[in-house]
């Protein structure tokens, strides 16, 4: 609204220059808040090394679970369903924590599995119905499984903020997903590009990483690449929560404002 005012009583010229200066603007701001995240995740994550081996604790426990479950039919499906979510809360407790204060700790990888329990199966839960019934409808007409994945995709794009609202806002349940969709709908660009840039290069690294391991025992290939996994997914999981705390709750103008007076 304030832009379109000062296009009042201007010439073309003079309109294409403003908007001109704006976007370098906007550009410059947002590859300082790109910056200040890479350095800020880089920082923590060098700090707390050993959280790079959280996702190997949690395919160990998820392993245990499924050999529980395997025997026990539909309750044993619900029952791994349950320490999924749980594997989860409590990576997101890691990272929560890495990011209020820089740091985290074992007591904090095992309370973490029931902090957000509760969030997670609740959101999973408010999902798991549409999308079951969807998948029901649409698997009866032509090109159904096509329009099923388009509705997958679009989701996995409106919902990608979920995991950093449960940790660093207080809305739960169908506020969640009202809450991602203006999330998104505010900031895509800011937010999905640098998210899709990163899968992008994380993928390349590990398939990298896993090629320089060919030859090595079987046993330390799986150590080295699990590690080398949590790694990545902790960097980025990290990288993500300092770019929302950077992005939730402003707008392009007032991360301006903020910009300008951080280096004044």
């Amino acid at each position: 609204m304030k832009l379109s005012a000062d296009f009042c009583g201007l010439s073309a010229a003079s309109a294409v220059r403003i908007c001109y200066k704006y976007a370098m603007q906007i550009l410059q701001v947002t590859l300082w808040i790109y910056a200040t995240a890479l350095m800020r995740a880089f920082d923590c994550v060098r700090k707390n090394l050993v959280v790079s081996l959280a996702p190997l604790a949690y395919s160990l426990v998820l392993s245990a679970a499924a050999m529980i479950a395997l025997p026990l039919g539909i309750l044993g499906g619900f029952l791994l369903g349950l320490v999924s979510q749980a594997c989860i809360s409590s990576g997101l407790y890691l990272v929560k924590n890495m990011i209020d204060s820089g740091k985290t700790n074992f007591n904090d990888f095992a309370r973490g599995f029931t902090v957000y329990l509760w969030d997670l199966i609740t959101i999973s839960f408010i999902l798991w119905i549409p999308m079951r019934l969807a998948g029901m409808a649409l698997a009866t007409i032509p090109n159904g499984l096509l329009i099923y994945f388009c509705i997958q995709i679009a989701l996995y794009i409106l919902l990608n903020p979920v995991p950093e609202l449960i940790y660093q806002s207080r809305t739960s349940g169908l506020e969640l997903l009202g809450a991602s969709y203006n999330f998104i709908v505010e900031n895509w660009i800011e937010w999905l590009i640098p998210n899709i840039l990163l899968a992008i290069g994380g993928y390349a690294l590990l398939r990298l990483f896993e090629s320089l391991l060919f030859g090595l025992p079987a046993f330390i290939q799986l150590f080295l690449y699990s590690f080398g996994l949590g790694l990545f997914l902790t960097y980025m999981m990290t990288f993500r929560g300092f770019l929302f705390a950077e992005l939730h709750g402003t707008t392009r103008r007032s991360r301006i404002y903020r910009y300008n007076a951080r280096s004044n």
